[in-house]
């Protein structure tokens, strides 16, 4: 080979090194993308809550409702990006890795036919009986494997407040009827904070306030005067008015109770009306009433104090109701409430209120959660959890107090429910366990 042939090769060759350079540069110079900002598909491991059941504590602080007022649709647009790589937000959109999200907002759980939903999220629903409404969305977006463990969610969750409500506020307008906001909770608060006052045995000057929930029952009979315990308080009262005949015996029958009240401690009140009587009497019919007038009237007005005491008695001798049901069974049954409520040690306020103690407890007295008006209304007339009062709500809540916050549908098994009991009255106040 000549060296003439060696150059053609040698020059073809570097031609072609020439070529492939020179088009690889062209090309990146014609077709250059810069990387995204946030990969497309990023799925993010959620963590472990630091608090364990609880980490709502700052949901309780502030209810969603309240932050609702305020939010901003537009930021929770900027929010609900980091949802688009798993939902789709428009009309008719397809589901992706997650199920679509129009129409959302009081849409009952795990209800998109065409997705296949993770069995934790289907228990959560309740067969579909319980929806996605402000609260619920607030609850699961914060911490979806946290509180609902087992769900194919992946997203780790928005722990600040303030974003949930915006991405919640952009999430209504994903609708062509969006559904009204919450009303704003925070007169709800004064209300509750007043009935744990008025129902604290240690804040009480009435001795039977300690009875808890046997001390309730006369709360709401009291302005009535119909009870065994007003009663006999009137009894004395009643006597005074039909056995004087003279005015002798007018001021015999006012002094004579006088004895007797001493010994009463539930007549407070009417022992202020026979005082009076007592100081008033010996003025105005003292000078007109012979010495030996009283001794035949005296024996008849004690004779009448212990056939109306008897009565009186029968308040203190009332036993708290007995509960039949199985706490260890009650604590599996229990499952189903640990969405919305965390009782024992450390417990705190979630979606629904703490639990300790709620047997016996004043209703709608939990001590920073924010009660409906519907509840706070029907405390007036239902001042205490009593285990009769507590079954009628487990069994529904909503037909029991109409306009609560509460979604549960309610427990059909009457034994089940007395097992939720028993397991609830294991737990004083405190979260520790009750003797």
């Amino acid at each position: 080979m000549d060296s003439f042939e060696a150059n053609k090769i040698f020059g073809a060759v570097l031609g072609t090194i020439f070529v492939l350079f020179g088009g690889s540069i062209l090309a990146e110079g014609l077709f250059h993308a810069e990387a995204p900002e946030t990969p497309g598909f990023e799925i993010v491991v959620a963590e472990a809550p630091e608090g364990g059941e609880g980490a709502p504590a700052e949901e309780a602080a502030v209810p969603i409702a309240a932050l609702l007022q305020t939010a901003d649709a537009e930021a929770g647009a900027a929010q609900f990006r980091k949802c688009g790589a798993c939902h789709t937000g428009e009309q008719g959109g397809a589901n992706k890795v997650g199920p679509h999200l129009w129409d959302v907002v009081n849409r009952p759980i795990a209800s998109v036919s065409d997705f296949s939903y993770s069995a934790a999220l289907q228990e959560f629903s309740e067969g579909g009986s319980v929806v996605w409404d402000y609260d619920h969305l607030s609850y699961f977006i914060e911490d979806p494997k946290g509180h609902v463990p087992g769900t194919a969610m992946g997203f780790a969750g928005l722990k600040d407040p303030e974003d949930r409500a915006n991405l919640i506020a952009y999430l209504r307008t994903l609708s062509e009827n969006p559904a009204p906001l919450p009303e704003a909770p925070a007169a709800e608060a004064a209300p509750a904070e007043a009935a744990a006052e008025a129902t604290d045995p240690a804040a009480s000057s009435d001795p039977s306030a300690a009875a808890g929930e046997s001390a309730q029952a006369p709360a709401v009979t009291d302005t009535d005067a119909a009870q065994p315990a007003p009663g006999a308080e009137a009894a004395p009262v009643q006597a005074a008015d039909a056995q004087p005949q003279t005015p002798a015996e007018a001021q015999q029958a006012a002094d004579a109770p006088a004895a007797p009240t001493a010994g009463d401690t539930s007549a407070a009140a009417e022992g202020t009306v026979a005082a009076g009587a007592e100081s008033a009497a010996p003025t105005a019919a003292a000078p007109a009433v012979p010495p030996a007038a009283p001794a035949p009237v005296a024996p008849a007005a004690p004779a009448a104090v212990p056939e109306a005491a008897a009565p009186a008695a029968a308040v203190p001798a009332a036993e708290p109701v007995a509960l039949a049901g199985d706490p260890a069974a009650g604590k599996s049954a229990f499952r189903k409430c640990q969405a919305c409520h965390a009782i024992g040690e450390g417990a705190v306020n979630k979606i629904g209120p703490e639990l300790n103690g709620i047997v016996g407890e004043a209703v709608a007295s939990v001590e920073g959660y924010s009660f409906s008006p519907a509840l706070t209304a029907f405390a007036a007339e239902h001042p205490t959890w009593t285990p009769e009062l507590l079954t009628q709500w487990l069994e529904n809540p909503r037909e029991l107090v109409p306009g609560t916050k509460m979604v549960f549908p309610g427990v059909k098994d009457p034994e089940e429910i007395a097992n939720i009991i028993a397991y609830l009255a294991s737990f004083d106040e405190a979260g520790a366990p009750a003797n």
